[in-house]
């Protein structure tokens, strides 16, 4: 039998996630993020929403976690991730945001979803490759669902 100790230890390390060291994690992100802020449509999401210059007087009643991939880039920069479930949730974060805010079908709708897309597919081979070179402390499949990511924008 293992004891209480071995038991949390064990919980401790599968709730960690996928992790790989800080320099690596700091890199492949700035490389799947670099993909998307240079895509045609990166440029919308590429720094903090302006209400008041572009009108949108609601856009913080809508949107409670505000974030855009120049945000990403710093925090990426600084440090700020330690383990890809961070850097995915946010960037999910951003397109979701986009896509709560202005109605399905509309142009900046459509750019999200194109980039979010994108992003899913990106994220998903960064995490296959990181998980092959046995650089992840876990397993990695539920980190890839879109609902995880979700949660803070209301949907």
């Amino acid at each position: 039998l293992q004891s209480l100790a071995q038991i949390e230890t064990h919980i401790a390390s599968l709730n960690k996630g996928l992790q790989l060291p800080p320099a690596k994690l700091k890199v492949k992100c700035l490389e799947v993020l670099k993909g998307l802020q240079s895509h045609v449509h990166g440029w919308v999401f590429n720094g903090p929403v302006d209400p008041v210059d572009l009108g949108l007087h609601d856009y913080f009643d809508v949107i409670k976690r505000p974030m855009d991939l120049g945000t990403i880039k710093k925090r990426l920069e600084n440090g700020c991730y330690h383990e890809l479930k961070g850097f995915g949730g946010d960037v999910n974060l951003t397109f979701d945001n986009a896509m709560l805010y202005n109605p399905e079908g509309s142009v900046i709708w459509n750019m999200a979803k194109e980039l979010k897309d994108k992003f899913c597919v990106d994220f998903e081979n960064l995490a296959r490759k990181a998980n092959t070179a046995g650089c992840l402390s876990s397993d990695f499949s539920d980190i890839l669902s879109l609902s995880e990511f979700s949660d803070d924008t209301g949907k």
